[in-house]
């Protein structure tokens, strides 16, 4: 397979290769969160990429969805399950990548088995392969660590300036599409203890938020932020925290309040386990070819 075209996504794998590793050496426990995310960013850019989306870094129960706030104060606890989910693009073309960092050992079986299962599961694709197998081996091998997956979280097909671009991995047997060859897909299994429910649901609120399309509004400084936030990230997801970084004027900073209302921005609330389980998580992005898939971060090497 020639991997002319793809040339902006093997980039984004190689920094987040990088990013990944460098995440997870800045995790103990008292770091605070809003330094993690930013240097972890930071990193990102200085190897000549930028985020996909905020650094997210989500703790014990916490399963997706939090990044840092502007003056968070939040600190990652002794004995923690840490998941820190980082995304990488150049020229718009995203990879997706997450590693769980664990800070008691006795609960490393987490981790492991979260990886198992990405690694299972990486063995399954191929062209035509239905991603209902990617569940099956998933669950199977939840079952036996003795744990659940998350079964409302699911990997998916990546696209340029398109994180979710069609088809969903399940992480549970589930009906669905066949992987295509020439097509990237960010495949990430979820697990959490046997006596929690296996779903997430919806807590507080939004700090990750996505321009979804842009339409003049009469607002004159909402308009001007809005189409500032359509035309830079194009679709990708950003931070409140970044606005420092953009050199946002004070009139569009207290504009926020106004976009962010609107029916052209999406917000991503936090997402935590239903009953309060302890989650883990593991993901790579791949790149399907003719024969299987190329790993684009490196994840299992």
């Amino acid at each position: 397979m020639t991997l002319k075209g793809f040339e902006g996504f093997l980039k984004a794998g190689e920094i987040a290769r990088g990013a990944r590793r460098f995440a997870a050496s800045l995790v103990e426990s008292g770091v605070s969160v809003f330094e993690l995310c930013e240097r972890v960013e930071d990193y990102i850019r200085r190897m000549g990429g930028e985020p996909a989306f905020p650094c997210n870094v989500c703790i014990n129960d916490v399963a997706a969805h939090y990044t840092a706030k502007p003056g968070d104060t939040l600190e990652i606890p002794e004995g923690s399950v840490v998941k820190v989910d980082l995304g990488v693009q150049v020229d718009g073309y995203p990879v997706d990548t997450a590693v769980t960092v664990v800070l008691d050992d006795r609960l490393t079986f987490l981790k492991e088995a979260a990886e198992e299962a990405l690694r299972r599961a990486l063995k399954t694709v191929g062209p035509g392969v239905n991603v209902s197998e990617v569940g099956r081996v998933v669950l199977e091998t939840a079952k036996s660590y003795g744990l659940k997956p998350i079964r409302n979280l699911s990997g998916h097909e990546v696209a340029r300036y398109n994180l979710h671009a069609g088809l969903s991995i399940p992480n549970v047997p589930s009906y669905g599409g066949k992987f295509k060859p020439n097509r990237v897909y960010a495949v990430e299994p979820f697990m959490t203890t046997s006596e929690a429910r296996g779903l997430v649901v919806e807590a507080g609120a939004p700090t990750i938020y996505r321009c979804i399309s842009y339409k003049r509004v009469r607002d004159r400084y909402a308009d001007m932020l809005l189409k500032k936030l359509w035309f830079k990230f194009r679709g990708l997801p950003f931070t409140e925290r970044w606005f420092r970084k953009m050199g946002l004027k004070p009139k569009l900073v207290e504009a926020w309040e106004t976009v962010k209302k609107l029916k052209m921005v999406r917000g991503y609330r936090v997402l935590k386990e239903a009953s309060g389980g302890l989650v883990s998580q593991a993901e790579e992005s791949i790149l399907v070819t003719e024969d299987g898939c190329i790993e684009l971060t490196g994840f299992l090497e």
